[in-house]
């Protein structure tokens, strides 16, 4: 079915965009999965955790954003980039 070009502006490109503002903005704070889920919605982007889990191990995978497992959490948060870095495989 075809779509028109709001809803194909509406993509994961678009939100990982928005991600990378926020982590920006935020930098000195990490979040979880469900906080972040919560700031998508709260700006209208309705995603499934799964969805938001895909598009931040896509961000993870670019080196614009780290993770770290504390007290069985797991929390996002920018990653300042002083110099080329080469991409890494996720975890």
């Amino acid at each position: 079915m075809p779509i028109n070009k709001p809803e194909f502006e509406k993509s994961d490109r678009e939100t990982s965009i928005l991600l990378m503002e926020f982590f920006r903005f935020n930098a000195r704070t990490a979040f979880t999965l469900d906080e972040i889920v919560k700031v998508l919605a709260s700006i209208g982007r309705n995603l499934s955790a799964e969805e938001v889990e895909r598009i931040l191990t896509s961000l993870e995978y670019g080196a614009g954003i780290e993770s770290r497992m504390i007290d069985g959490v797991n929390y996002y948060r920018y990653r300042k980039v002083l110099a080329f870095v080469p991409t890494r495989k996720p975890r």
